[in-house]
């Protein structure tokens, strides 16, 4: 049901661990690296939303469905609140705002869905008639997520090339344990 999804807020992921605090879990004492330390924060932060399908910090999000059913699956987790539930009845026409009345959020449902009283009919023409706004992601991240990024940006830091002549294996109950209990599997 949902065709598409953009993040429509931009993530600081400096309030998910300081660079402060990454230099030190990496035994760095200058200042020379800190904006790849910085840049290495926002690829682990993404790997660690996209794995899981959340947002590590909160932000919002345009959730675009082609149509309505009775219930709509929102495949990012966590979900704070939904703004609004917007749809197109004409072609070219402005989207329509759904009274809240119409429908109800199961937020603490992995995934959380909408569920719609009434569905209003919406333009057939349209590949995407209905755009969901939701606020989504974490005020403060789990500490398994935090450490996920923790270990990532190490891992970033230290192999800094695509590939290693050398045999690199992965640590048994490494990043992938501290994830999973957060991952929000959908199948949208």
């Amino acid at each position: 049901m949902i065709v598409s999804l953009n993040d429509t807020t931009q993530a600081d992921y400096s309030t998910v661990i300081s660079t402060a605090d990454l230099k030190a879990h990496l035994r760095v004492t200058h200042s020379d690296e800190d904006s790849l330390i910085e840049a290495y924060r926002a690829a682990a932060c993404e790997f660690v939303n996209a794995y899981c399908n959340t947002r590590i910090v909160d932000v919002t999000i345009a959730f675009n469905a082609s149509g309505f059913d009775a219930v709509i699956e929102l495949p990012v987790a966590p979900v704070i609140r939904v703004n609004s539930v917007q749809y197109s009845v004409s072609k070219g026409g402005a989207k329509v705002t759904l009274d809240t009345g119409q429908y109800y959020v199961e937020k603490n449902r992995k995934p959380a869905v909408v569920k719609f009283i009434s569905a209003p009919g919406v333009d057939s023409q349209d590949p995407s008639p209905v755009l969901i706004s939701a606020d989504v992601g974490y005020s403060t991240p789990p500490e398994s997520l935090v450490q996920a990024v923790r270990f990532l940006v190490a891992h970033y830091y230290e192999n800094r090339q695509a590939a290693e002549a050398a045999t690199i294996k992965e640590i048994p109950l490494g990043i992938y344990s501290l994830m999973n209990p957060y991952r929000n599997i959908s199948f949208y």
